[in-house]
């Protein structure tokens, strides 16, 4: 017996939690430093949980990632010195690399 409905691609682990946390990321951060920095630093917490679900390169993804946006907290909070917006081109670049290896975020 063929079915034609063609398979759903599984998503590696993690992919959907680290995407839920970004999602939020984006949706709650605002324009406010102190909106922004505890966007980030929820998201850091909700990646961590991410990582726990990923395997692979997919988990040392969400993990650098984790540790970007707790940089990020830090620097938008003045507990570390930088430009927060340095950190920000990093997340970007590692989002777009995540998006690929999770089929698309």
């Amino acid at each position: 017996m063929e079915s034609s409905a063609p398979l759903s691609a599984v998503r590696p682990g993690g992919c959907d939690e680290a995407a839920a946390a970004l999602t939020a990321y984006r949706r709650d951060a605002g324009t406010a430093r102190s909106s922004q920095a505890a966007a980030a630093k929820q998201t850091y917490l909700d990646l961590m949980g991410a990582v726990l679900d990923a395997q692979g390169v997919v988990g040392s993804k969400i993990s650098r990632l984790a540790a970007e946006f707790q940089e990020l907290n830090f620097r938008l909070t003045g507990m570390t010195g930088g430009d927060p917006n340095q950190v920000i081109g990093d997340i970007n670049t590692d989002v777009a690399e995540l998006n690929r290896l999770c089929g698309s975020i």
